[in-house]
């Protein structure tokens, strides 16, 4: 409560804008998972872009450390960072993170073979015959969650692409992954002929809200919680939000070399 009064009482004497110099830096680890975040990206990525402008509006300077994401996790709760960019909404890790109000809302979807995946889903139990593909440390909403860990067909890879390859390649029927990121590493990493073989399919599973996540138990996680949320708040009501949400679709974060645009329209 003390540490809420302090975070209150210090948000009333910041005006709302960018600070020439600041009065505090916050070390944030983050994780390589283009677009949203990368080192290879402008400004660390679409979310970090967010996250690091939400905490200027209030004088907060930030540099973002690339760690794995189990490894990102681990040294937050340590206390050797004061964040983790970025996580989607689960409940099971509330007990050990804040989550703060939503940065973005995302779809998740099955992508399936071409051949081999069926063309829609209406139930879970769809899926309890066909080989699902699943990365490695991530966290899956619930529901999810309950059938990879009830389901023999489940079979665990290191990361997206190595799934989207065995996904290409028929050793999986199915992949459960964020829709854009899904379709950009298919355009960054896959050839035209590659990229035919999967496809997404409909309904999505679900529709996450991304968050910075802040561990608790540590003196000044209200304090940065309260910071970020009143930055975002502020991004918000200037049409900031709005802006990077287009300079992503336009492929303005990535890597000249390996330029995606996203813009499907």
């Amino acid at each position: 409560m003390r540490s809420l009064l302090i975070a209150t009482f210090i948000l009333a004497l910041i005006p709302m804008q960018s600070f020439a110099h600041s009065w505090m830096k916050l070390r944030i680890a983050t994780t390589e998972y283009a677009p949203y975040t990368s080192t290879a990206m402008q400004h660390e990525g679409y979310i970090n872009h967010i996250i690091a402008d939400a905490f200027l509006e209030t004088g907060v300077v930030v540099e973002f450390v690339s760690l794995p994401w189990e490894e990102a996790l681990e040294a937050t709760l340590k206390g050797e960072y004061d964040a983790v960019s970025y996580g989607n909404f689960v409940r099971s890790r509330e007990s050990e993170f804040f989550h703060s109000n939503p940065i973005s809302a995302e779809s998740l979807v099955f992508y399936v073979n071409a051949e081999k995946g069926p063309d829609s889903w209406s139930d879970l139990s769809d899926m309890q015959d066909l080989k699902m593909g699943v990365t490695e440390g991530y966290l899956y909403n619930d529901e999810l969650a309950a059938f990879i860990k009830d389901n023999k067909n489940v079979v665990e890879r290191e990361t997206d692409k190595a799934n989207l390859e065995a996904l290409i390649n028929g050793d999986i029927d199915v992949f459960p992954i964020d829709e854009l990121s899904g379709w950009y590493l298919l355009q960054r990493d896959f050839n035209s002929g590659d990229r035919r073989d999967v496809m997404p399919i409909k309904p999505f599973i679900s529709t996450v809200t991304t968050h910075l996540l802040v561990p608790k138990g540590q003196g000044d996680s209200q304090l940065i919680l309260s910071l970020f949320n009143k930055g975002l708040e502020e991004l918000t009501l200037e049409g900031k939000l709005t802006r990077f949400k287009r300079l992503l679709k336009e492929g303005y974060y990535q890597h000249p070399q390996r330029k995606v645009n996203f813009d499907r329209r």
